[in-house]
C-alpha cells in the first residue's frame, strides 16, 4: 500500500509541474486582477478518519481477562473521495455558492491468532461464548465509512488591494445551510476449528446532519500564485440510526436476530481548508491543499456491539462518537 501511495504522490507531483511550465509557457502575461463573477472547482481528495471509538473489548480469551482486539484497534482509515462548488457574484459584492463533498470507503481492520496470543480466541460476554463455545483460531476486526455532504452558502465579498506588491486580498463572509450524511459499518469475524466456520457479529449505523453553518474565506492573491483558507462551523440535528445483523453460531444457529434502534441528537462540524492556487490562465488554475474536519455528535458502528444476553440486547442507540479527518486535495479551478 505504501508503495501505490508513493507512485500516486511522484505522479501527480509530475502532473502538477508539467502543467505549471505549459502554462508558463502559454500566458506569462496574465491581468493582475481577472474581471470574474462565476468560480468553479473540482478537487481529488486522499483523507483519513481518526478512530475514536470507545475502548471496549473486541475480541478476548475465554475468561474475558485479556483484551486481544478493542474498539481501537483498527486505526488510520484512509480512502479517496471528490469535493466540487460552484458559485457566482453579484455586482453589490453578495454572492451565492452550493457545494458536495464525498469520502468513499474509508478502510480499516486489525487481526490476531491464536497462535500469537497463545490461547484460543472468543468474543466477549454471554453472547460471545454462544456465538462459538470452542474458541477460534483468527480474529479480524473491520470497518468501512463512507461519507457524503453538501451545503448551500450566501456571503457577502470583499477586496482590498496591495499596489506595492501588485496583489489583492480577497475575504468573504458567509453563512448557510450544510448537510453531512456518515454511513458506518464493522464486523467482528471469527475463523474456527481449522477454518470449519467462520461466526460473525456485523453492526451499522447511518448518520443524516442538517443546519446551519457560518464562516469566512480569505485569499491572498499575486502573480500567478494565489493562497486560500476557510473556516466554517456549524450547529447540525442528528437523526441517527444503528442496526446490529443477524447473528449465527458456528453450526449455522440463530442465536440473535436482527434488531435495530433510531435517534436524535445535536451535533457539530469544524471545516478548515489551506490551499496554494498557481494560475495557468486569467481562467483557470491547479490547486493543492491539505483539509482538517472534525464532526461530533456521530453513532459510530464499533460502538453498537452489545454482548449481553438480555432480550433487549442490541437496540440501545451508542449517539455520543466523533469523526477527526485529515488529508490533501488536489484539482483545478476556473474564475472567469
Amino acid at each position: 500500500m505504501g508503495a501505490v501511495h508513493r507512485l500516486a504522490a511522484s505522479s501527480l507531483a509530475a502532473l502538477v509541474l508539467m502543467l505549471m511550465a505549459a502554462g508558463a509557457r502559454a500566458d506569462d502575461a496574465l491581468t493582475p486582477s481577472p474581471d470574474w463573477t462565476r468560480y468553479a472547482y473540482g478537487e481529488a481528495l486522499i483523507m483519513g478518519r481518526d478512530n475514536q471509538a470507545f475502548d471496549r473489548t473486541l475480541v478476548t480469551d475465554i475468561g474475558g481477562v485479556e483484551n486481544f482486539l478493542s474498539a481501537q484497534s483498527p486505526q488510520s482509515p484512509f480512502g479517496g473521495g471528490f469535493r466540487t462548488f460552484y458559485g457566482a457574484i453579484g455586482p453589490d459584492c453578495r454572492g451565492w455558492e452550493v457545494g458536495y463533498f464525498g469520502l468513499y470507503n474509508l478502510t480499516a481492520a486489525a487481526s490476531t491468532s491464536a497462535a500469537a496470543v497463545g490461547t484460543l480466541l472468543y468474543m466477549p460476554g454471554a453472547l460471545g461464548f454462544a456465538i462459538d463455545p470452542v474458541g477460534a483460531d483468527l480474529a479480524t476486526v473491520t470497518t468501512r465509512t463512507t461519507i457524503n455532504g453538501a451545503e448551500a452558502n450566501v456571503f457577502h465579498h470583499f477586496e482590498r488591494w496591495n499596489d506595492r506588491r501588485d496583489a489583492w486580498m480577497e475575504i468573504d463572509w458567509l453563512t448557510g445551510f450544510r448537510y453531512v450524511g456518515v454511513e458506518d459499518a464493522a464486523t467482528i469475524g471469527l475463523v474456527c476449528c481449522n477454518g470449519t466456520s467462520t461466526p460473525s457479529y456485523d453492526a451499522g449505523t447511518s448518520n443524516n446532519m442538517f443546519g446551519g453553518q457560518v464562516g469566512g474565506r480569505a485569499r491572498w492573491n499575486w502573480n500567478r500564485w494565489a493562497v486560500e483558507t476557510w473556516g466554517k462551523a456549524g450547529l447540525l440535528g442528528n437523526f441517527q440510526s444503528q442496526y446490529q445483523g443477524t447473528i449465527l453460531d458456528e453450526n449455522g444457529a440463530l442465536v440473535r436476530d436482527a434488531r435495530s434502534s433510531t435517534g436524535t441528537t445535536a451535533g457539530m462540524i469544524a471545516d478548515i481548508n489551506l490551499t496554494a492556487i498557481y494560475r495557468l490562465t486569467d481562467t483557470w488554475g491547479i490547486r493543492a491543499g491539505y483539509n482538517v474536519i472534525w464532526l461530533g455528535g456521530i453513532a459510530q458502528a464499533l460502538n453498537q456491539f452489545d454482548f449481553s444476553a438480555a432480550s433487549t440486547a442490541g437496540t440501545l442507540l451508542q449517539p455520543s462518537g466523533s469523526v477527526f479527518l485529515t488529508g490533501a486535495n488536489l484539482g483545478l479551478e476556473a474564475r472567469w
